[in-house]
């Protein structure tokens, strides 16, 4: 199976908010910020055929990629729909505010899966997340959410997740519900120069907490997606993890930059770490650069080995790696939590295999 990956970036860095914690935005003065041109969409899709993928997955991400215009995604999906005969599946991550009407009727025609950054209630999500100008977006981000449930388009729910915001998690898991917000997908942060970080500790107390707010519910029949409580219950139930950071390996997939540039992870967007372009010849064949950067994730800490829990682990996501991407530096709140949460989870597991 051939299947296809991409995560595109049709505005690349560019971004109606001034989110304190956007590790994208460091690395921006290593690129040209701009929107993705008509001719690369052409070259873009004519590569996608030519590769003749048995599914093709595009994902759109940013800065803010609905900065592109309506018109951008209009020309990209039809575009497709000419030229690839594949199954597609389309997502889309955005900040929300420039959801309107004509975008969620877009979503839904296309059936787009969209992705909505949101932290919590005013308190949690105005600690990071807030427009150019300072001021609070989350009155706009609920406006978005309900613009996409009238028209019936499916959507989650991202929030990072630091040391303060893990702090939070009891109200912020008690907001998503009263919403009604049903799946959601909690990410924790990357560490840059911003002076924001989240320690293996504030980690582990976030897992064991919400997953008993999440078991609490379940027990009870109110069940709520939470992504990597999901994953770990599917690993013990056979089932391969759906979450890339949650593998263990990285995959086999293209980041494709504005410019069509292209890399190996959305968190490795930097020049070190370009593949190619979507305008060289065969773009998306295996290149040295891109086997070497899958082989450094396949490589095992010692104490992996002898894990009782590497099965569900699987040493965690490269980027949260040291000691030459070996050893996971939340490995003692990942041990702590499945001391405390793995028996209940295997339980649930085996009552689901049946």
């Amino acid at each position: 199976m051939n299947s296809l990956t991409l995560l595109i970036k049709p505005a690349a860095g560019l971004c109606n908010m001034n989110c304190r914690y956007c590790f994208y935005k460091a690395a921006s003065g290593e690129r040209e910020n701009r929107i993705m041109t008509e001719e690369t969409v052409d070259v873009l899709i004519q590569k996608i055929k030519e590769y003749q993928p048995s599914a093709l997955s595009v994902i759109f991400q940013g800065g803010e990629p609905t900065l592109a215009g309506l018109g951008f995604f209009e020309y990209f999906v039809q575009s497709v729909k000419n030229e690839i005969n594949s199954p597609v599946s389309f997502s889309l991550q955005t900040n929300g505010l420039l959801i309107d009407d004509e975008y969620a009727k877009f979503f839904k025609t296309h059936n787009f899966l969209i992705g909505v950054s949101l932290d919590g209630n005013r308190k949690t999500n105005d600690r990071y997340r807030l427009s150019q100008s300072g001021e609070s977006v989350l009155p706009q981000v609920l406006t978005a959410i309900n613009i996409l449930k009238k028209h019936k388009v499916g959507f989650n729910i991202l929030s990072v997740i630091d040391n303060e915001n893990a702090k939070d998690i009891e109200s912020t898991y008690k907001y998503f519900k009263k919403h009604g917000f049903g799946y959601l997908q909690f990410i924790p942060y990357v560490d840059d120069a911003s002076g924001i970080s989240l320690s293996a500790e504030s980690y582990e107390a976030f897992l064991k907490k919400s997953f008993d707010l999440w078991y609490k519910d379940f027990i009870n029949g109110n069940y709520v997606s939470v992504r990597h409580i999901d994953n770990y219950i599917g690993i013990l139930m056979g089932n391969p993890p759906e979450s890339c950071a949650m593998c263990g390996v990285c995959g086999n997939y293209f980041v494709v930059e504005a410019d069509g540039s292209l890399y190996p992870c959305d968190f490795y967007c930097k020049k070190e770490y370009c593949t190619g372009s979507v305008f060289d010849k065969k773009p998306f064949e295996m290149t040295e650069k891109q086997k070497e950067f899958i082989e450094q994730s396949m490589l095992i800490h010692k104490y992996c080995k002898d894990c009782k829990y590497y099965a569900l682990c699987r040493g965690g996501c490269r980027r949260d790696r040291t000691d030459g991407y070996l050893k996971n530096k939340y490995c003692s709140a990942y041990k702590g939590f499945f001391d405390y949460a793995a028996e209940r989870m295997e339980q649930l597991a085996a009552k689901l295999n049946k």
